[in-house]
C-alpha cells in the first residue's frame, strides 16, 4: 500500500473506510446531509402575535427566512365593542361565532407565502370547570369547537393546546384541585376526563376533519412515572395525572385525518446532546400507547407525532441561570444550530423554538430585542441546521470566492501519472484490485471496489467547513466525497463525526454532478482527511472521475 496505507495500519483503515461507505453513515453532530423528510420548524413564545399582528408583521417575519410558521392568538369582539383574547378556553364563559369575525378577517386577508404552519393558541386556563360540571364543560367544549372552525376558515395547521397551568386552581389535570374530589374517587374522575376528551374531539373533528393539535407537553413529562411501578397510582397527584385519560377520549373517537404532536417542552429546553433527543423520541414512541387505552395503540403509532424544543434563552442566560445551556467550549450560535440540527433528526412532528426576552415580531413588546440582536449567530445558526447542504452551497456561491484550503487543487501536478496528485495519497483496501490515475485535471479511480484518493490539511477545532467537489461516473459502484478526522499529531479520531457526501442533484449534460457538504470539527481533531472515495466498482468497466476539489472555512 502507498501514502496514508503507511500511516495506519491496515485494521484501522478498512475500519475507517467501511464506515464511510455503511448505508446510515451520518456527520457532525445532528447534521445528516440530506433528509428525505421536511420537520417544520416554528417559532413561538412571548411574542406570539394575535391575529391582527399577524396580518400586518406577516410579510416581515417572513423575511427572517427560516420559519414555517408561528403561533397566533385570537381575539373575541363582544357586542359591547370590548376585545377579549379568545385564548384560555377552559372556562364556563359563552363565547359567540361572531365575536370571532375581526379574527377570521385578519387570517382571511394574511395570506402567507412561506410560513404556512401556523397555529391558533388554546390555554388550559383558568382550569376552573371541574370535570362532572355538565353546563361549564358545554362551554369548554363550544370554544374548542369555535377555535378550531376558526383555525379551518382561516387557512391555520391546527391548534396549539397548552396543557400547563397559568392561573388559579393551578390544574385542569390535578385530581385534588377538583371541586368535587370529595364526591368522586381518582377513577371516577379518570373516566369522566375521558368523557370529555370525546367530546371535545367530536366538536373539533366536525369543524376541522384534518386539524393537527399541536401541544407542548402531553406525556414527556410523565415518563418518568413509568417506572414507579403503579402508573394510575403515580399520576393520581400528578399536575397532569388527568390529561393522559383526556387524551385517550380524543383517541375513542378521533377519525383517521387527526394528528397529534408532543412537543417534549422540559426534554427540549434542556437537551443539549444528540444522545438526549434521540432518546426522548424513542422513549416516546415505544411508550405513549402505555398512557392510554391498550386499544389504541395502532392509532397512536399512526396518528401521534414526537416534536422538539429549544428554549432560545437558555443559549444567552448567564452560566449561573438554572436555565442555562452550556456551550460545550464552543459559542452559543454553534450549540444552537448543533442542537436544532439534532432535533430535526429526532423528530416526525415539528421542533419549535421558544423565546421570551427578545422577538421575531415587531409587534412584540417595543422594549424587547429582536432575536438577531440579542443572540447574534442564531439565525445563521437556524439556516444551518435546517438545511446545511444548502449552507454549504451559499459558501460557495458567495463573493468573493473563499479560499480554497486544499493544495495541488487543480491536479496539475503531475500533469499524466498513474497514481494520485502530487500532495495527495491513495488507498483501497486488500480485496481492492482497482487503479488511481491523474490525467487533464482529473483523477480516475478504476475498478475500485473499496479506495480512495486524498489529503490531509489542517482544521481548527469547533470551525466549520464547507467541502465540494464534483464527480463523473460509468457502470458500475458509488462516487462520493468523505471526510475524516486525525488529531494534531496525526492519530485518527473521533470517527462518530465522519462525514461521507454523495451528488443530491441530478448530473448536468456532461454526466458531472457537484458534491457539496458542510462539515464541523470536532473537538479533538486537528487535521481534516479529505477523500474522494469509489466503492462497487466490480471491472475495469467501472470508473468515475473527480475534479475541482475543494474547502473553505464557512464559519468561526
Amino acid at each position: 500500500m502507498k501514502g496514508v496505507g503507511a500511516m495506519v495500519g491496515w485494521a484501522a483503515w478498512v475500519t475507517m473506510v467501511m464506515w464511510f461507505l455503511a448505508p446510515g453513515a451520518m456527520g457532525a453532530e445532528g447534521e445528516p446531509a440530506t433528509r428525505s423528510r421536511h420537520v417544520p420548524v416554528i417559532a413561538t413564545g412571548w411574542d406570539s402575535p394575535d391575529t391582527k399582528q399577524f396580518r400586518e408583521g406577516l410579510a416581515a417575519f417572513e423575511q427572517w427566512g427560516v420559519f414555517d410558521g408561528t403561533t397566533l392568538r385570537a381575539s373575541r369582539r363582544l357586542a359591547t365593542g370590548e376585545q377579549k383574547a379568545a385564548t384560555y378556553a377552559f372556562a364556563n364563559e359563552k363565547w359567540e361565532w361572531s365575536e370571532l369575525a375581526d379574527s377570521l378577517a385578519d387570517l382571511k386577508a394574511a395570506q402567507p407565502a412561506t410560513c404556512l404552519e401556523n397555529y391558533l393558541m388554546l390555554y388550559s386556563n383558568p382550569g376552573d370547570v371541574d370535570w362532572f360540571d355538565d353546563d361549564g364543560w358545554r362551554e369548554v367544549v363550544d370554544h374548542w369547537r369555535l377555535l378550531a372552525r376558526l383555525a379551518h376558515e382561516g387557512g391555520l395547521r391546527g391548534l396549539l393546546f397548552d396543557a400547563e397551568p397559568y392561573t388559579p386552581p393551578y390544574s385542569q389535570f390535578l385530581y385534588r384541585a377538583q371541586a368535587g374530589r370529595d364526591a368522586h374517587t381518582f377513577a371516577e374522575y379518570r373516566t369522566q376526563a375521558r368523557q370529555r376528551g370525546r367530546e371535545v374531539m367530536e366538536a373539533v373533528a366536525a369543524e376541522f376533519p384534518e386539524v393537527t393539535i399541536f401541544s407542548y407537553r402531553l406525556f414527556s413529562d410523565l415518563l418518568g412515572l413509568l417506572d414507579s411501578g403503579d402508573l394510575t397510582r403515580a399520576l393520581e397527584p400528578d399536575t397532569y395525572g388527568l390529561l393522559p385519560a383526556f387524551v385517550d377520549g380524543w383517541f375513542d373517537v378521533a377519525p383517521s385525518t387527526v394528528r397529534v404532536i408532543e412537543g417534549t417542552e422540559d426534554i427540549g429546553y434542556r437537551a443539549n446532546s444528540r444522545a438526549e433527543y434521540d432518546g426522548a423520541f424513542t422513549r416516546l414512541k415505544l411508550h405513549l400507547a402505555d398512557f392510554l387505552d391498550p386499544e389504541h395503540r395502532e392509532k397512536v403509532d399512526r396518528q401521534f407525532r414526537v416534536g422538539h424544543s429549544l428554549y432560545l434563552d437558555a443559549y444567552t442566560n448567564p452560566p449561573d441561570n438554572p436555565w442555562h445551556i452550556d456551550h460545550t467550549g464552543s459559542t452559543a450560535a454553534a450549540r444552537l444550530a448543533a442542537n436544532l440540527a439534532s432535533a430535526l433528526g429526532a423528530a416526525d412532528g415539528l421542533v419549535w423554538l421558544y423565546g421570551e426576552k427578545a422577538r421575531w415580531w415587531r409587534a412584540g413588546h417595543a422594549d424587547s430585542p429582536f432575536w438577531p440582536d440579542a443572540f447574534p449567530g442564531a439565525i445563521d445558526a437556524i439556516r444551518r441546521a435546517r438545511d446545511p447542504a444548502a449552507y454549504a452551497r451559499a459558501v460557495w456561491s458567495a463573493e468573493p470566492r473563499p479560499a480554497n484550503l486544499l493544495p495541488n487543487a487543480d491536479f496539475a501536478t503531475p500533469a499524466d501519472t498513474e497514481g494520485p496528485p502530487e500532495g495527495w495519497f491513495q488507498w483501497q483496501d486488500d480485496a481492492s484490485h482497482g487503479s488511481v490515475r491523474t490525467a487533464g485535471g482529473l483523477v480516475e479511480l478504476r475498478a475500485m471496489l473499496n479506495g480512495c484518493f486524498g489529503v490531509v490539511i489542517p482544521a481548527k477545532a469547533g470551525a466549520l467547513y464547507a467541502v465540494r467537489v464534483q464527480t463523473r461516473s460509468e457502470g458500475r459502484g458509488l462516487a462520493s466525497l468523505s471526510v475524516g478526522w486525525k488529531t494534531a499529531e496525526g492519530v485518527w479520531t473521533a470517527s462518530p463525526q465522519n462525514r461521507r457526501f454523495v451528488g443530491a442533484r441530478p448530473p448536468d449534460a456532461d454526466g458531472w454532478c457537484d458534491v457539496i457538504g458542510l462539515v464541523e470539527v470536532p473537538a479533538s481533531a486537528g487535521q481534516m482527511v479529505f477523500m474522494g472515495a469509489a466503492v462497487g466498482q466490480l471491472d475495469e468497466s467501472d470508473r468515475c472521475w473527480f475534479r475541482a476539489p475543494a474547502a473553505a472555512q464557512a464559519g468561526p
